[in-house]
């Protein structure tokens, strides 16, 4: 049992300043560019999806609790319109799960709240990117549910219809 609880300010800025890093490392590695590039396009792309910061329009980012109120990491996703304007999507844009805290059954079940959550706010399906270097994440989505359907340079985009 898990519960996602909206990051406060504070927890905020510790995310961007983890999530940007990390991001970073990925685009290094998926599209071999130096950690100089990759840092600025990091921060600029984080910086372009939550203009407002917390209160950004349509977007979430939480932490996942266990069932004792204790931290084990946090997820970040927002809400898209369709191109034909009738139909949500949400998209995952981060989760971490923290080292000490993974193999528990937690981003799985992050995952499922992300997508019941979407779902009663009638988003119709789920999608995804996945790095080519992060096949064990690719097996958590696979076991979710998602399908890949598209291939960019460096991962593929998964879906799960809700």
């Amino acid at each position: 049992m898990i519960t996602l609880r909206k990051m406060t300010e504070d927890e905020f800025r510790a995310f961007k300043k983890s999530s940007v890093a990390d991001y970073a490392v990925d685009l290094m590695k998926g599209r071999n560019i130096s950690l100089e590039q990759a840092l600025m396009e990091a921060e600029e792309e984080f910086d372009a999806d939550l203009p407002d910061g917390l209160d950004t329009e349509y977007s979430f980012m939480m932490n996942i609790e266990d069932g004792n109120e204790n931290k084990v990491g946090w997820i970040f996703f927002k809400y898209y319109a369709r191109e034909d304007g009738d139909q949500y999507y949400v998209f995952l844009e981060d989760l971490l799960i923290f080292e000490s805290e993974r193999r528990k059954g937690f981003a799985s079940a992050a995952i499922h709240a992300m997508n019941t959550l979407a779902r009663q706010d009638g988003c119709s399906s789920s999608v995804l990117f996945v790095w080519d270097h992060n096949p064990e994440g690719m097996r958590l989505y696979e076991k979710c549910g998602y399908k890949p359907y598209n291939r960019e340079e460096g991962g593929t985009y998964m879906v799960k219809e809700l």
